[in-house]
């Protein structure tokens, strides 16, 4: 794969400013960030919010998520920008994207455009408030999508650019889906589109790490829409039925997306498996358990 450098001047001037003039204890605060704003997180958070709480916010955040981490990935791939440390000397990788792994092993750390952690962000930032036209919570929102962004940028992982062109990526990501979503009557059509073209892209993009995204995307279309013609669940009516389905999730969490990929071993496939299928299970095979566990089913 053909690798590629190119900045402006002002990123680099910009990342050993941050470098050299915050504190210790701000880049542990950006770590934890970076522990914290990851996809496995974060697709908990929108299953939770879909199963427990609101399941048209959760649809929506989750398909947001997905379709901006396949287009994510596929130009990250295809670009094959090198990160901010990997090209300037003085820039230190404070913490690097995959920390258990060398952060010159670029098939384990990715690459640096776009920001997925910005990416992210502005999903769980700004997905809600944006399909809700809420104008205060946006505001909010953007000061965290800035920290995030910020975090990236300070840590050395990544060049400003990457960060806007993340924020950038999943905003329009957001306000697209949010015309089409609630307007189409046949949402089926708008998940097996995503699917389609999800598979499309590998044609181009024929990387596992892309492959992996396209798992997860497919796994959360088909979810929605074996979910919306043979199960049909509502939201809970008592705080009783939304601790009862949380607590459930929780415990379906974690032996599909921790235990059982442990026991299997970290390869490819298992990865694949568990965006795919496991996603699917959560989507639409765990909402039929909750004729039974809800107090008023």
């Amino acid at each position: 794969m053909l690798e590629t450098v190119f900045y402006f001047p002002w990123e680099v001037s910009l990342i050993l400013f941050l470098q050299s003039s915050l504190p210790d204890f701000v880049f542990g605060f950006f770590k934890i960030i970076s522990e914290v704003v990851s996809k496995n997180v974060l697709a908990f958070i929108f299953i939770s919010v879909y199963l427990a709480y609101n399941k048209d916010w959760g649809k929506f955040t989750l398909l947001s998520l997905g379709v901006a981490g396949v287009c994510c990935e596929f130009i990250k791939i295809t670009v094959a920008r090198l990160r901010p440390y990997a090209v300037a000397d003085k820039i230190k990788c404070i913490y690097a994207n995959a920390p258990d792994h060398n952060p010159f092993d670029f098939k384990a750390q990715g690459y640096s455009l776009p920001s997925g952690h910005s990416m992210m962000a502005t999903n769980l930032f700004l997905a809600i408030p944006i399909c809700l036209k809420k104008i205060p919570y946006v505001a909010i929102g953007l000061i965290g999508v800035l920290i995030v962004a910020l975090s990236r940028v300070g840590l050395g992982v990544h060049f400003p650019t990457d960060t806007i062109a993340g924020f950038l990526i999943a905003l329009v990501i957001i306000l697209g889906l949010s015309r089409i979503y609630d307007k189409t009557e046949y949402r089926n059509y708008l998940y097996l589109a995503v699917v389609a073209l999800s598979l499309l892209g590998i044609v181009f993009c024929p990387d596992i790490g892309y492959i992996k995204y396209v798992a997860l995307v497919s796994g959360i279309s088909l979810g929605f829409l074996v979910e919306e013609k043979y199960v049909n669940f509502e939201n809970p009516k008592s705080r009783r039925d939304a601790i009862v389905r949380f607590a459930g999730a929780i415990v379906l969490f974690i032996l599909l997306f921790v235990l059982i990929p442990k026991l299997a071993g970290k390869t490819a496939l298992v990865d694949c498996i568990k965006y795919s299928l496991f996603t699917f299970i959560m989507l639409a095979v765990y909402p039929l358990a909750f004729k039974k566990i809800d107090r008023d089913g």
